[in-house]
């Protein structure tokens, strides 16, 4: 049995607006970063929950 959101049609299309929707504001704000003083810190999400937790944590000067 394979679920909905684990077929290859439903993973291409999340991926689609990953790309149309996100990665232009990833860009945005990495670019906004470099000129100017915002901050801007970049956690990659694999792993364990707690290893993501101290990354983003550790990200935020927590």
């Amino acid at each position: 049995m394979q679920r909905e959101d684990d077929r290859e049609e439903t993973v291409r299309g999340r991926l689609a607006v990953y790309r149309r929707q996100t990665a232009p504001l990833v860009d945005f704000y990495g670019k906004l970063a470099a000129r100017s003083a915002l901050a801007y810190r970049s956690v990659d999400g694999m792993g364990g929950v707690a290893e993501i937790r101290d990354e983003v944590l550790a990200a935020l000067g927590a």
